[in-house]
């Protein structure tokens, strides 16, 4: 029994250790599944579709895409920074960690003392004095409330939270590439599309001078007319060529290149759309979207705040211990030895209400990031809704357009016939070929506009961005893995 009452205390503690720490954090599964809660299914989503490949961007069928897309992964300076800000936590966590071991430090030491005085007979003298030591001295705090444990775990979902904004980075890096690719295409093809308007504008414009040779001066207005509309023409140019310029450096700086390095960049043709993916569920995002994880671990952190803070207005058990030599004589410094061992406890008395304060403002920080563990749930949830309604209804819109376009070349046909017979002027002409150009240009803006909403669909949908994933993906981009 006095065994057993020996024992007892110590049992006592490692009880409390090993079940303070949780009993301390709130509860938080209650909390997420609120927060979590999502729809049943998109109310804008179609059946089936493949699963989204975490190389989505090779369904657009283009090297030239996949090429950047390998750069800027590897290149790019938001990626990069985020790699580093990663490194940094999990040192943090490791150093937070490391309080749950006890931490021994050494000493060593040698010193002279020379005292000069009044020795026997009055007769002055100096005295030399040598002191050598050497020593180690141990700390160890003894986590009854699981307040250094509440710290680490803290710091490490902290790490976790990086490591999902590091794929977080990644995926939004691949959007913007792919975003900006096909805003490049669009602008070449929109500068192409002007240019070869203005040679048609030319055509005309000559055609009509010869008629004013031939005929009388009722034709004059017609020239002056179709000039304006060339001149109209031809100031659409350096705002086209501009914006690829602009989105050329876009792109340089995307993959880690200085505005104005030859990226490549020159294709003109906009890819055809590629088949829809399957949007799954609403539900899949918590575990597909990487802010969605960053966002949940940051959570479960500030529940473990709360729990270091409330840990922290209890007292604390510290161990201490030292063993050091110590001698006059360095010859034997090791004959002469002093062992101390101590515990002590403290315990907070008064501290007019700071740990308490502490407590309410990691609470109240905990709220903070449950509302916005909630919105960041609710905006994936409406990203994906919405980039299913405007796909469906872009794809209409674009059907409209080209049969508007249609529509307008075969009434262009008509008003050319009815001029050159004399049944009409040159107006309905001129408006018609305006009608048409115009339609032309809007055309192609449209179908930039839809493949970019299926980039920002598949950004939305989320994946695997890991750096074991994107590597595979980037060697599938390189032809390098099947």
């Amino acid at each position: 029994m006095r065994g057993l009452a020996r024992w007892l205390p110590a049992g006592l503690v490692c009880a409390i250790a090993a079940t303070s720490c949780t009993s301390l954090q709130p509860d938080l599964e209650s909390a997420k599944r609120e927060a979590g809660a999502l729809p049943a299914a998109y109310a804008a989503a179609e059946t089936g579709g493949g699963a989204v490949s975490n190389a989505w961007w090779r369904s657009f069928g283009s090297p030239e895409l996949d090429g950047l897309m390998a750069r800027a992964l590897r290149g790019n300076m938001g990626v990069a920074a985020a790699e580093a800000r990663l490194r940094q936590a999990r040192a943090v966590a490791e150093k937070a960690g490391a309080a749950l071991r006890p931490e021994v430090t050494g000493s060593a030491g040698a010193g002279v003392t020379r005292v000069r005085g009044t020795g026997q007979g009055g007769a002055r003298a100096t005295t030399t004095v040598e002191d050598y030591s050497l020593g180690l001295a141990a700390s160890y705090e003894i986590d009854l409330w699981g307040r250094v444990r509440a710290v680490r775990s803290g710091a490490g979902l902290a790490a976790e939270a990086s490591a999902s904004d590091l794929e977080t980075a990644r995926m939004t890096v691949a959007a913007q590439v792919a975003d900006r690719w096909l805003a490049l295409r669009e602008a070449n093809a929109q500068v192409d599309l002007i240019r070869a308007q203005i040679g048609t504008n030319e055509r005309v414009l000559d055609l009509l001078r010869e008629r004013l040779v031939r005929t009388s001066a009722t034709v004059l207005l017609d020239v002056y007319q179709q000039e304006q509309s060339l001149r109209a023409t031809e100031a659409l140019l350096p705002p086209a060529v501009q914006r690829a310029d602009l989105l050329r450096n876009e792109l340089a700086v995307l993959v880690g290149e200085p505005a104005g390095a030859d990226i490549g960049g020159a294709g003109r043709d906009l890819p055809s759309l590629p088949p829809a993916p399957a949007a799954g569920v609403p539900a899949d995002l918590l575990a597909r979207r990487p802010d969605l994880c960053a966002q949940r671990a940051r959570l479960e952190a500030a529940g473990w705040d709360v729990a270091a803070a409330r840990a922290d207005r209890l007292p604390a058990l510290r161990l201490t211990g030292a063993a050091a030599y110590d001698s006059a004589e360095f010859a034997d410094l090791l004959d002469d030895w002093v062992l101390n061992l101590a515990a002590g406890l403290a315990a907070p008395v008064f501290d007019a209400g700071r740990r308490r304060a502490e407590v309410d403002r990691v609470r109240a920080a905990l709220d903070v990031q449950l509302a916005q563990y909630r919105q960041v749930v609710l905006d994936a949830a409406r990203e994906v809704e919405d980039a299913l309604v405007r796909e469906r209804r872009l794809g209409e819109r674009l059907d409209a357009k080209r049969r508007e376009l249609a529509s307008a070349t075969r009434a262009l046909d008509e008003a050319r016939r009815s001029y050159l017979k004399g049944g009409s002027g040159y107006l309905p002409v001129l408006l018609a070929m305006r009608s048409v150009q115009a339609l032309e240009r809007e055309e192609v803006a449209a179908g930039r506009e839809l493949l970019a909403n299926r980039v920002s669909l598949y950004r939305a949908l989320g994946g695997d961005w890991s750096g074991a994933a994107v590597d595979r993906a980037v060697e599938m981009t390189e032809g390098k893995a099947p």
